[in-house]
């Protein structure tokens, strides 16, 4: 499929959610006290995001030949696509089961240090700072009460 074609996909699908699935699907009280907490919201932020998506896929230029086309969609090999792919699989099943326990901040380093094989200090800063602003957001922004692990708790 050609940039162009998905370019046009992508804006249809933009223009279908935004002027129609949307307002008819989507119901939002007239009460709600800060926009970002309005159901329609982020939805439509997201038929924006998708639109632009297809703007930017319209106006591209098409100069990839189909060998770099097709270079880029073979890998060279499948198996150890696939056991990457099964690892990550195992990974999340894990993360998942044990988030209760120790937390979010403990399990992102450890998943970092799983991918990455390192621990930098940018690294260790993005799992403290990333938990930190979504239990922010959602405790003092959206008033929404988190679940927090048992090992580390925010206030």
């Amino acid at each position: 499929m050609s940039n162009r074609a998905l370019g046009v996909l992508c804006s249809v699908i933009a223009i279908f959610l935004w002027f129609y699935a949307i307002p008819q699907w989507v119901s939002a009280p007239s009460n709600v006290s800060r926009l970002v907490l309005s159901p329609t919201f982020w939805p439509l932020i997201i038929a924006a995001l998708i639109g632009l998506c297809g703007a930017y896929l319209l106006f591209i230029d098409n100069r990839q030949t189909a060998d770099e086309i097709e270079s880029l969609e073979q890998p060279e090999n499948r198996t150890t696509g696939f056991i990457r792919l099964f690892m990550a699989a195992v990974a999340m099943v894990l993360f998942l089961i044990s988030v209760e326990t120790a937390g979010f901040m403990i399990l992102f380093l450890v998943m970092i240090f799983i991918v990455t094989q390192t621990i930098s200090i940018r690294f260790f800063v993005i799992a403290v700072i990333l938990p930190v602003a979504l239990y922010g957001f959602f405790a003092h922004v959206a008033s929404v009460a988190i679940p927090q692990g048992e090992w580390m708790q925010l206030p």
